[in-house]
């Protein structure tokens, strides 16, 4: 929920930077769809690339505090134990969770932009 916050809020922002670039872009003749096209894939691709560090590093903390957790128990006379275990379908789930968020706080800014006159976009400043 905190992430499609922050993603919705960068790409409303990312259209008020970009209203001239849109006006200039309409103006040359890029439909409507193009724009929107253009914001919800950013917005996906965005997504992406969280989903995917997320994981790694999720990952690389979760191996880091294994080994912290078999140092202290074996120095201790325990077992080595395998605490944090992933899954490839909980990892694939996630990746896709984070493109689905991505692509739905995509949406309302691409219609946002798609919606702007290219003439008042280009007086915009």
């Amino acid at each position: 929920v905190v992430s499609a916050i922050g993603m919705f809020n960068t790409m409303t922002i990312t259209l008020l930077e970009r209203t001239e670039e849109i006006g200039i872009m309409k103006s040359i003749g890029a439909s409507d769809t193009m724009i929107s096209l253009m914001f919800v894939m950013e917005a996906t691709i965005m997504g992406f690339l969280g989903g995917v560090m997320g994981i790694v590093i999720g990952l690389l903390e979760g191996e880091a505090f294994n080994i912290m957790v078999n140092l202290i128990a074996t120095h201790f006379g325990g077992e080595r134990v395998n605490l944090f275990y992933s899954p490839i379908w909980f990892v694939l789930s996630i990746i896709i969770f984070s493109i689905f968020v991505g692509f739905l706080t995509g949406v309302i800014p691409a219609r946002r932009a798609s919606k702007i006159d290219p003439l008042d976009a280009l007086r915009y400043k």
